[in-house]
């Protein structure tokens, strides 16, 4: 977005004054429904000495290297999370199990306020409520200051903050017909300098589906065919509490923030199951069972962050230093497998436990020097330390003895820590209507795994270069061009690098191998932009391009008769390539549409023996349409549609889902209600095909029916600028605990 798109012109402001003059002088109250700002979210109030003005803003904002998404462009979002914001964006999928992947990858970082999240992935989306995001940065490309983990980039969510005087905040509810809630409090008091805030989260996230599995395996002249059909359960519960401190002056600028709470990461299954077993003929077993399984990971936690800038000059060269420690004093990841014959006598059982205690830290340097008014060098120094403790152990049902019996030849105490120190330098620069970024980032990488269980202990090294360029063109007529190019790699887990075996349920199991090597991964973009019309109307075209290597997938096997085995291994290379479509069009002064679409080829190589080629032709399209029903009643109505995926074994078929939601504000426009009716027409439905020598597995997945949200937000002295703060948005990154 240029200049011109990000400012007024004097002739405009000085408009703008005599509009403003004249309501005041007749104390009118209107809606104006034009875009003020380049950047505003949808909907904002600002209240001029009691005159009401709701403004129009720009729910997408593209800029050099990232695209920043209003987080109140999303009605359908009230009373969910990030995901629920994100979900309506191109080349954004969501599992049957509510895992978020873009671009067809689950490879990305999730920070808030440039801080690495308390808690990773799609569980860190879902911790954050839609209401406290102010905008979400997606960072397809990033550049070598930041971590070079992701294949996806970064997804970083900038929380609403005020700078307003005095005491302000906000309360929030919701809940819904499967009983997901959540409950919010966000308070800060602002004097001059100083701003004190404090807040708490508590939520469950609630997810329930149809469920049915049928299997074919066919191991050791056993012949297996099973059929599990029932439900599928999960529930994400997070409770987190937060305290800080924040100094600002023309100089100085110092923060410290500390959180702490517990979460759980909980799912299941209940259903009856059929086997029927032959052996070279015979059938030997012909049975119905009821089976049910459970896991939950659960963790008691705590987070220190400080950071501190020294602006030097009046040119705004900084120093700047960012620190950050994360304790958690328990951890519990538990598995659980049950199968009962009819008459309610235990068949089979297994309990497992990883119990652990994990802290990382990682603080950063950084120089930043504006050479001149358009150009920019700036140069760090990052460190990040991730270390686990704990112990692995299982115990089964012994059908004789009538009693589960430890393992003990499966029992694994385990030590893990990575360390990676990183150097990078960067220049940004604009010359007329060009702009560009370049920089190089070298990583060194220590891995120390101390697992005596199958000899996988490791001690391993690796120095890795990672350059980024990113340029824009500014041409006349709003028409904006972008490229950019990043190398990236995704490091394994310790999840990834456990060897012993993990259950899913009774018959199907999970393994890590501590062998597994990073992926490694070169992205390009291009990019079109193009602003027309008197309504800023808007067009966005992404072609995007992303190669693998070393691609890390699940393996599915056959390992005993009926039962089948995960195996984490590199299975081979991919190819991703294809554009993403946006555009927003002002159909009437009360519709709004906005249009998205992504078309891509994926391509996956096989290195693995027995493994297949495969490809397929994917798509996403959506359509967001908002409705004005008075000054104070917004309803959005979103259709969604998402193409197949292609598995390392398989497929998965496409399908799509009807959103509606209506968004009432009360109380001079300080209570907000929303109701929103998700999957309105109960289309939703996941469905995966997977083959492999000896095995056949389908399996069908549709989410409950109805969901709807009711959700209530009350703020109160919130009347304040936008303000962007946090590492991301200034070009620092932390680098924490995502491993």
């Amino acid at each position: 977005m240029n200049g011109q798109q990000e400012t007024m012109t004097i002739n405009t402001l000085t408009s703008l004054r005599l509009i403003f003059a004249l309501i005041l002088l007749s104390g009118a109250t209107i809606s104006y429904g034009q875009d003020l700002t380049a950047e505003a979210d949808t909907s904002e109030v600002v209240d001029l000495e009691g005159t009401v003005f709701t403004a129009e803003k720009k729910p997408v904002v593209y800029r050099l290297d990232r695209k920043t998404v209003s987080g109140s462009s999303s009605l359908s979002a009230a009373g969910g999370t990030a995901v629920d914001i994100l979900k309506s964006m191109p080349s954004v999928r969501i599992d049957a199990d509510g895992e978020v992947s873009f671009r067809g990858s689950t490879g990305f970082l999730v920070y808030v306020d440039g801080k690495p999240s308390m808690l990773e992935g799609t569980q860190a989306l879902e911790q954050i409520p839609a209401g406290n995001i102010e905008d979400i940065e997606i960072i397809t490309s990033p550049s070598a200051s930041y971590r070079t983990d992701g294949d996806a980039g970064i997804i970083n969510i900038i929380t609403r903050k005020r700078r307003a005087e005095g005491l302000g905040g906000s309360v929030s509810a919701s809940g819904s017909t499967i009983g997901t809630w959540s409950g919010d409090v966000q308070l800060s008091l602002n004097r001059g300098s100083h701003r004190w805030f404090i807040g708490a989260t508590a939520s469950q996230i609630r997810g329930r589906s149809e469920f049915r599995q049928q299997k074919d395996t066919d191991m050791d002249g056993f012949s297996t065919i099973s059929d599990a059909d029932g439900y599928r359960h999960s529930t994400v519960s997070s409770y987190i509490g937060s305290l800080g401190w924040e100094f600002r002056n023309d100089r100085h600028h110092a923060m410290v923030e500390v959180q702490s709470g517990m979460t759980d990461n909980a799912r299941g299954g209940d259903m009856s199951y059929y086997e029927n077993r032959r052996h070279s003929g015979t059938v030997i077993n012909d049975a119905t069972y009821d089976s049910h399984d459970r896991y939950s990971n659960e963790k008691r936690l705590a987070q220190l962050s400080a950071e501190y800038t020294y602006t030097l000059n009046d040119r705004g060269d900084n120093i700047s230093a960012h620190g950050r420690l994360r304790y958690d004093w328990y951890a519990l990841e538990y598995t659980e497998s049950n199968l009962f014959t009819q008459s309610g006598a235990r068949y089979e059982g297994t309990r497992g436990y990883e119990d652990e205690y994990h802290w990382d830290y990682d603080w950063d340097i950084e120089y930043k020097m504006n050479y001149r008014p358009s150009g920019k060098f700036e140069a760090g120094y990052q460190m990040t330390s991730y270390s686990e403790v704990g112990d692995y152990s299982i115990k089964y049902w012994d059908r004789d003895a009538g009693q589960f019996q430890w393992q003990d030849d499966m029992y694994a105490p385990f030590f893990y820590r990575r360390q990676i120190h990183s150097l990078y330098a960067m220049a940004t620069d604009s010359f007329g209507p060009v702009d560009v970024n370049v920089g190089i980032r070298g990583d060194y990488t220590h891995d120390i795994m101390d697992i005596t269980v199958k000899d996988a202990s490791r001690n391993l090294r690796r120095y890795e270069i990672f350059p980024s360029a990113h340029v824009s063109y500014r041409a006349p007529h709003d028409n904006t061009f972008t490229a950019s190019y990043a190398f990236r790699t995704n490091r394994p887990g310790i999840w990834k690098l456990e060897p012993y075996i993990t259950y899913e349920d009774y018959y199907t199991r999970m393994i890590g191998n501590p062998d597994i090597k990073p992926e490694y991964i070169h992205s390009a973009e291009l990019g079109y932009r193009k602003i027309f019309g008197k309504n800023r109307n808007s067009l966005s075209l992404t072609g995007f391009f992303r190669s693998r290597k070393g691609k890390t997938d699940l393996v599915r096997r056959p390992y005993q008769p009926g039962v089948t085995l995960d195996s984490l291994i590199n299975a081979g290379n991919d190819i991703t390539f294809g554009i993403e479509a946006e555009a927003r069009v002002k159909a009437a002064g009360w519709w709004d549409i906005t249009l998205t679409a992504s078309g891509y080829r994926y391509m996956f190589e096989s290195t693995y023996e027995g493994g297949r080629d495969g490809s397929v032709t994917s798509y996403t399209v959506g359509m967001i349409n908002s409705f004005k029903a008075g000054r104070t009643t917004r309803i959005q109505f979103d259709a969604n549609a998402l193409g197949p995926a292609v598995l390392s074994q398989g497929r998965e078929k496409g399908y799509f889902y009807f959103d509606l939601a209506i968004r009432q504000q009360l109380l001079g426009e300080r209570l907000s209600a929303s109701l929103v009716f998700h999957d309105a027409f109960h289309t939703a439905r996941y469905s995966n095909r997977r083959e492999a020598e000896g095995l056949l597995s389908v399996t069908s997945v549709r989410p409950v029916y109805p969901n709807i949200i009711l959700s209530l937000t009350y703020s109160f002295n919130v009347k304040d600028r936008k303000e962007h703060s946090g590492a991301i948005s200034t070009g620092t990154i932390f680098e924490g605990k995502d491993f």
